[in-house]
C-alpha cells in the first residue's frame, strides 16, 4: 500500500507500526507526508479506530495541516484521530480530571501579562526587588523550572549560588501558590499538572494508555523535560510509540528544547526500531553539499547524508562585503537579478539573518529600490516597541506639543505615573487650554495630583528638560546615547537579561548605528529630517506588490518553511555563530544547527554573506567570517568580493582545540580598531589556544574576553596579555 507515493525508506516508518519507532527524519525529507500515511494506514489497514490514536505536533498550523491531509485522505468519516499541540492536550485533559488535584475545573489561563503581574506581587511578598531582578526574568527562570518538571519542593536553593535564578528560586513556590489560590494555571503549569496528574492517578493513567493504542509525535527533537515525561507515561503499557525528528535542526534550547530527548530515545525505549529519511525533495545537490558539511561537525548528532535526486544545481554564492551597507547592496541586488533573469517572485525568496536588529539595513535599501519586502515574525524595524519608544523621547524633545508621543514615554521606563494621575492632568489641560507637557509641569505646583505622583512627574518633566539642553548641545548620536542612558531604557533592558531583553538592546544599538550613519551621510542634515524619514518608513504605496512582497525573518523563525531563493546575511564570527555562543560548546553546537537550517531552506539558489566591519552601537568592528564557512567544500561555492578582495583563512575547530606550541613571535604594541575583534583566534603563553569572545574600552587601549578551553573565560588587558594573534 502507498508504494507508489512513498520512498521505501517513507514506507518502512508507515508499515512499522508496533512498538516504538525513531524517525530521524533529515530536512526536506517528506515527514508530514510519512506521518499522515502512517495514520491512514493504522485505519485502513490495520482497522485501528480512529478515536485511539493521538498525533502531537508543536502549533496549531501544523495539526490543522496534518489533520487536512487525512481528511483528504479519508474523506467523510463519522471518527477522526486526535491531532493536536501538547498545549491543547493537556487543556483538555485538565478540564476532565484536574480536581483531582485539588483544583476546579472552571480554572482560568492566565496569559503572559497575568502571569507577570502576579509574578511581581508574588516577587513583592518574597522581598524581591524588582529594580535589581526583572519580573520578566524571574517568569523566564521559573518557565524554566516548569520545562525541566522541577516543582517548588524540588528545588534546593543551595543549588543555586547566586544572580536571578536564586531569586526566582525563592519567588516560584510563591507564586505557585498564588496560582492556586487564584485556581489559575499558566501555560506551563498545563503541561506539568497533566504530567503529575497521571503519575499519581493511575486509573487516568489506565485508561489513557487504553484509550490511546497508537502515539505519534512530530518535531520531538523540540521537546522539552515535561513533554518526554508525558510522552512516556501515555504510551507505557503498549509502547507503540513513534516519534518523528531531525536532531539537526534543534535550535530552540534556549525556550528549554532538550535535543536528549531525541539522542537518548532508544536508550528509554529499548526495542526502537530507527528509520532514517535521507532522500531530500527540496534541495541541489551542491545545497545540500553544503548544509551537510556544516552540521557534520557536530558531535551531538546522529550520523545521516542528505541526498537528492535534483541534480547538482547552481553554486552557492558567497559574497565577502566591505561593510554592513555593501552587503545589504549586494543581496538586494541579487534577489533582483533573480527575479529578473530567473522569473522568480520576491515571496518566492528570502533574506535570513541570525538577529532582528539586521534587518534594519537591509530594509533601508529595499525601500531605496522600491521592493515589497515584510518581516516576517516580527515588526519592521521602525515599528518595533524600544525603536518607537525611543523616538518619541526625540519628537517630544523636538516638539513639546506632541501629546501622543508624550503620553507613549510618560512612563517608560515605569516610573509610577498611573493612568488616573494622567487623566487628571489631561483634564487640567483641556480646562486651561494647555499642552500636556505644560499640564504636567504644573501638576505639583497646582496640586493637580497628590503629593507621590506630583514628585514622580516633577522627575519626568525635569528629565525632559534636561534632554532638551543637551539636544541644543550634542551630535545626533550623543543625544540619543543620553536618552538612553538617562531614561533608564539601556539598564533596564540589561538587568532583565532575557532573550527578548538582548534582542531588544541589539535594536538600540542599531538605532544608534542608523543616527549616527544618516548624519555622516547628511551633513547638512538635522534630527528633524531623520525623524520625518523614519515617519516615511511605513509609506509604500508606490511599490508594486504584483510579484509578491520578500520574506525576511531569523533564522529562527524560518524553520519548516523553504524557498527557490534564499540569501543569508551576516554570515560570520560574532552573529553566525552569535557572540554569546562561542564560549559553550553546546550552544555553539546549536549555532551550528541554526545555519544548517538556513541553508536547507533554499531550493535552487542560495547566496551567502559577510561583512568585513560592520558598525554597532557607534564602534566599526572588523568580523572574521563564521568557522561555519571552512566546512564548507570550495567546489560547491562561487566566491564573490567586494573592491577590498576575499581573505582566506585556517579552519578552527571549537569542539577540540589541540594542544599547541608558542611561536617565536612579539606581541605587537600598537593595534588597529580591527584587532582583537570578536572571533580572532589567538594564543597565550599560559593559557594556550583561544577565540576572543567579547571587546571593550578604546583603541590602543583593549580590554578582551577570549574563551580557552582549559582556563575558560578570562579578561584580558592586550596591552600587557603577550597575546599573539593566529
Amino acid at each position: 500500500m502507498f508504494s507508489d507515493e512513498l520512498n521505501p525508506q517513507q514506507l518502512e516508518a508507515v508499515h512499522n507500526t508496533e512498538g516504538p519507532v525513531l524517525v530521524v527524519a533529515g530536512a526536506g525529507s517528506g515527514k508530514t507526508r510519512a506521518i499522515t500515511f502512517r495514520i491512514v494506514y493504522l485505519i485502513r489497514e490495520k482497522q485501528v479506530p480512529p478515536e485511539s490514536i493521538l498525533a502531537i505536533t508543536f502549533t496549531n498550523k501544523a495539526a490543522k495541516e496534518m489533520l487536512d491531509r487525512v481528511y483528504q485522505k479519508l474523506g467523510a468519516s463519522d471518527t477522526y484521530p486526535w491531532v493536536s499541540t501538547f498545549h491543547s492536550f493537556c487543556l483538555k485533559l485538565l478540564r476532565k480530571h484536574i480536581h483531582e488535584l485539588g483544583y476546579s475545573n472552571d480554572f482560568v489561563i492566565y496569559d503572559s501579562q497575568d502571569q507577570l503581574s502576579l509574578v511581581k506581587k508574588c516577587m513583592k511578598m518574597a522581598n524581591v526587588n524588582e529594580e535589581a531582578f526583572p519580573p520578566k526574568s524571574i517568569l523566564g527562570h521559573i518557565s524554566g523550572f516548569k520545562n525541566d518538571y522541577l516543582f517548588p519542593s524540588d528545588i534546593r536553593l543551595d543549588n543555586y549560588a547566586y544572580g536571578s535564578q536564586l531569586k526566582a528560586a525563592t519567588v516560584y513556590p510563591v507564586y505557585q501558590k498564588a496560582l492556586r489560590d487564584n485556581n489559575g494555571l499558566d501555560f506551563d503549569d498545563l503541561l506539568m499538572l497533566s504530567v503529575h496528574l497521571l503519575r499519581n492517578h493511575s486509573s487516568i493513567k489506565e485508561y489513557y494508555n487504553h484509550r490511546f493504542q497508537y502515539v505519534l509525535v512530530d518535531e520531538f527533537q523540540d521537546t522539552n523535560v515535561t513533554q518526554y515525561n508525558l510522552v512516556r507515561i501515555l504510551t507505557e503499557s503498549r509502547q507503540n510509540v513513534c516519534v518523528v525528528g531531525d536532531d539537526d535542526q534543534s535550535i530552540y534550547r534556549w525556550r528549554g528544547a532538550n535535543i536528549e530527548n531525541l539522542l537518548h530515545f532508544e536508550k528509554d525505549f529499548p526495542e526502537t526500531k530507527v528509520i532514517k529519511l535521507e532522500q531530500n525533495y527540496r534541495s541541489t545537490q551542491n545545497i545540500l553539499k553544503a548544509a551537510g558539511a556544516v552540521v557534520r561537525e557536530n558531535m551531538t548528532r546522529k550520523d545521516k547524508t542528505l541526498w537528492t535526486e535534483n541534480g547538482a544545481g547552481a553554486k552557492i554564492i558567497y559574497y565577502r562585503a566591505a561593510d554592513e551597507t555593501d552587503e545589504a547592496r549586494a543581496v538586494c541586488e541579487r534577489i533582483q537579478q533573480w527575479a529578473n533573469e530567473d522569473g522568480l517572485s520576491f515571496n518566492d525568496m528570502a533574506i535570513l539573518y541570525r538577529t532582528n536588529a539586521q534587518s534594519r539595513v537591509v530594509e533601508d535599501r529595499l525601500r531605496q529600490l522600491e521592493l515589497p519586502y515584510q518581516v516576517v515574525g516580527g515588526l519592521k524595524f521602525y515599528e518595533r516597541k524600544e525603536v518607537k519608544d525611543v523616538l518619541a523621547y526625540m519628537r517630544v524633545v523636538l516638539n513639546p506639543t506632541d501629546s501622543v508621543s508624550l503620553k507613549r514615554i510618560v512612563n517608560v521606563p515605569v516610573r509610577g505615573i498611573g493612568k488616573s494621575s494622567l487623566d487628571k492632568v489631561e483634564a487640567f489641560c483641556d480646562q486651561h487650554g494647555v499642552s500636556l507637557l505644560e499640564g504636567l509641569r504644573q501638576a505639583e505646583p497646582q496640586n493637580i495630583v497628590s503629593t507621590g505622583p506630583a514628585k514622580k512627574i516633577s522627575q519626568f518633566v525635569s528629565l525632559m528638560d534636561q534632554l532638551h539642553m543637551i539636544y541644543e548641545e550634542r551630535a545626533p548620536e550623543e543625544f540619543l546615547n543620553e536618552i538612553l542612558a538617562r531614561t533608564g531604557y539601556m539598564s533596564k533592558l540589561e538587568k532583565e537579561n532575557s532573550v527578548e531583553a538582548r534582542s531588544r538592546l541589539e535594536n538600540l544599538n542599531e538605532l544608534y548605528s542608523a543616527v549616527q550613519q544618516f548624519a555622516e551621510q547628511n551633513p547638512q542634515n538635522t534630527l528633524r529630517d531623520f525623524l520625518d524619514t523614519t515617519a516615511l518608513v511605513s509609506d509604500q504605496d508606490k511599490i508594486d506588490d504584483s510579484r509578491g512582497v520578500l520574506p525576511l525573518m531569523t533564522l529562527h523563525t524560518c524553520k519548516g518553511l523553504e524557498f527557490e531563493g534564499v540569501c543569508m546575511i551576516g554570515v560570520e564570527n560574532g552573529l553566525l555563530p552569535h557572540a554569546s555562543s562561542m564560549s559553550n560548546n553546546e550552544e555553539f553546537e546549536e549555532e551550528r544547527r541554526l545555519c544548517y537550517v538556513g541553508i536547507t531552506r533554499a531550493k535552487k539558489r542560495l547566496m551567502l554573506a559577510n561583512a568585513r566591519q560592520r558598525r554597532i552601537y557607534g564602534n566599526t568592528y572588523t568580523y572574521q567570517p563564521s568557522d561555519f564557512l571552512s566546512a564548507i567544500p570550495g567546489e560547491v561555492l562561487e566566491k564573490e568580493m567586494s573592491m577590498g578582495g576575499y581573505e582566506a583563512r585556517p579552519s578552527y575547530d571549537h569542539r577540540s582545540q589541540p594542544e599547541v606550541s608558542l611561536p617565536e613571535a612579539t606581541p605587537r604594541t600598537s593595534y588597529k580598531d580591527g584587532d582583537y575583534c570578536i572571533g580572532t583566534k589567538v594564543l597565550h603563553p599560559k593559557f594556550g589556544s583561544g577565540v576572543v569572545v567579547n571587546r571593550e574600552g578604546n583603541e590602543g587601549d583593549w580590554k578582551v574576553v577570549v574563551f580557552f578551553k582549559k582556563a575558560g573565560k578570562k579578561k584580558l588587558a592586550v596591552n600587557h596579555a603577550n597575546l599573539i594573534v593566529v
